[in-house]
């Protein structure tokens, strides 16, 4: 793992902080990455891989009528994420994403487009980015803009 992720993760057990995700994109690719490392279990209580809207309108009780609004790769929808997930898994900082990581023809956002949000059971902090390459080197990129956004957070 990056060695600047590992000092984002250490600065984040040395406040106790504990995190949890939603993850539609990255299809659990932020929990792989972070069971990876010493003494996970005392600052990741959790992910929810959302890849189905189903996931999302059921367990995350994200309105159906936002996601037909906006689409299930939207900030509106990764927000809702973010702030539904507190009700699920109890943690200091929940953080969302959603994007496209293959071109879809439906869609409306191109291969790459990938919606992120932090939410700390008050305030949010969302971005908007856009990547190339294969599926996985999409989905690596938002795992770390996701690292890069809780880093501004905490650090």
């Amino acid at each position: 793992m990056e060695t600047w992720v590992t000092r984002i993760i250490k600065t984040i057990q040395e406040n106790k902080l504990r995190l949890a995700f939603a993850e539609s994109v990255t299809c659990g690719l932020i929990a792989h990455k972070l069971g990876t490392i010493k003494a996970t279990s005392e600052f990741f209580m959790g992910s929810v891989v959302c890849y189905n809207p189903n996931v999302k309108t059921g367990l995350l009780k994200v309105p159906r009528k936002l996601i037909t609004r906006h689409s299930t790769e939207s900030p509106e929808v990764t927000k809702a994420l973010a702030k539904n997930l507190s009700r699920v898994i109890d943690a200091d900082l929940y953080g969302a994403v959603t994007g496209l990581s293959t071109a879809d023809p439906n869609a409306r956002h191109p291969a790459g487009t990938i919606f992120l949000c932090l939410y700390d059971g008050k305030h949010y902090v969302a971005e908007e980015r856009h990547f190339r390459g294969s599926p996985y080197e999409i989905r690596k990129k938002a795992f770390l803009a996701m690292m890069k956004m809780i880093a501004a957070e905490v650090c």
